[in-house]
């Protein structure tokens, strides 16, 4: 029943979509790993990919190993201006740099479509030297991470794309996704920042945050090796919940269930083993908390006491403050009060 159901509801959105149109040729300027999984995914979904150029000979002909698309350095081959669509996939400060060298050597042609695979640039300032000389320019930005060619290759199966542009290029990149079984999420040129902003925090800080959960458990006694497998299975279960049953669905945990002794205990243990995080801890209590109200009715007396747990100003025990750029060692910015807030916090205060 599920798989009728997915063919229904792609036939579905493809006949939304319009007449099918013929599979571009695709030419990729970037052999870095973005590039390198883009092509090779392309190529397996049936898009012709005339070629892969990269900076460095020894990235290239890796990048031609891992995606089969023949590659190159140097000189651009002249199969890039016979390419319907030409997407630069390097470094965020080197895409108009590439845009500016395409002009200028007069690779490109009217009837293409220029993308680029980042998502914190608008395409009509960063591609904006290239834009006069062809049809449309837009993005393409995959809302995958990127650590490895060959892991990313299986990771862009299912993805989304962040797309943005002109009408001719959101055509192609909505074409583009829709053949790699992806989803387009079409982003309004000024709100790539804020876009960006929200694609980092889910990955980059998810790491971040597993860093700092893998230094607790080394802290309790568990083996170094040990700390990341150990939790790997837990954060595979956040995410498969995310999937599963969605927000706020997926919130599990001690604020959920408006336990605030454990918050308690929480506090006090980080106040005496690991102050540094007590402001990050409090900090994303208070996300926490909203997310659990959403979720279920808790305890007002819950609520309340656990918002003053998780207040700046939280105070007794296990509440001293910590600043988020603390570290291990460092003095900390307000010593640990009692009911009567301390001079030094006053007098910091007043220069807030």
């Amino acid at each position: 029943m599920t798989s009728e159901m997915s063919e229904i509801e792609v036939n579905a959105r493809a006949a939304s979509e319009g007449p099918a149109e013929p599979t571009p040729v695709v030419f990729i300027m970037g052999a870095g790993v973005v590039g390198t999984a883009l092509a090779a995914r392309l190529v397996r979904a049936g898009v012709p990919v005339a070629g892969l150029h990269g900076r460095q000979v020894d990235l290239s002909d890796a990048a031609s190993a891992v995606s089969g698309v023949l590659a190159s350095t140097g000189e651009i081959p002249a199969i890039l201006s016979e390419s319907e669509v030409v997407i630069i996939s390097v470094r965020d400060e080197r895409i108009h740099e590439v845009a500016e060298r395409l002009v200028r050597e007069n690779r490109l042609r009217k009837d293409q479509v220029v993308l680029h695979t980042s998502g914190a640039n608008p395409s009509g300032q960063i591609l904006a030297v290239a834009k006069p000389h062809v049809r449309g320019v837009g993005t393409l930005h995959p809302l995958v991470s990127f650590a490895d060619a060959r892991v990313a290759i299986e990771g862009l199966k299912s993805v989304a794309f962040g797309i943005e542009g002109d009408v001719a290029a959101l055509a192609v990149a909505r074409k583009l996704a829709r053949v790699l079984g992806a989803r387009s999420v079409v982003i309004e040129p000024e709100n790539m920042p804020l876009y960006h902003v929200g694609a980092v925090m889910a990955s980059n800080y998810a790491v971040a945050l597993a860093d700092m959960a893998r230094s607790l458990l080394i802290k309790a006694g568990v083996t170094e090796d040990q700390a990341l497998p150990a939790l790997l299975p837990l954060l595979f279960s956040v995410v498969q919940n995310l999937a599963d049953v969605g927000l706020p669905g997926a919130l599990t945990g001690p604020v959920e269930r408006g336990d605030v002794s454990s918050v308690e205990g929480h506090l006090r243990t980080l106040e005496a083993r690991a102050p540094e995080m007590l402001a990050l801890y409090r900090l994303l209590g208070r996300e926490v908390l909203r997310i659990a109200q959403q979720k279920s009715k808790l305890e007002p007396t819950a609520v309340t006491r656990l918002e003053s747990l998780f207040s700046v100003k939280g105070q007794g025990q296990g509440q001293g403050q910590g600043d988020v750029g603390e570290r291990p060692g460092q003095p900390r910015a307000f010593p640990p009060s009692d009911s009567k807030t301390s001079a030094t916090e006053k007098s910091l205060k007043k220069k807030r």
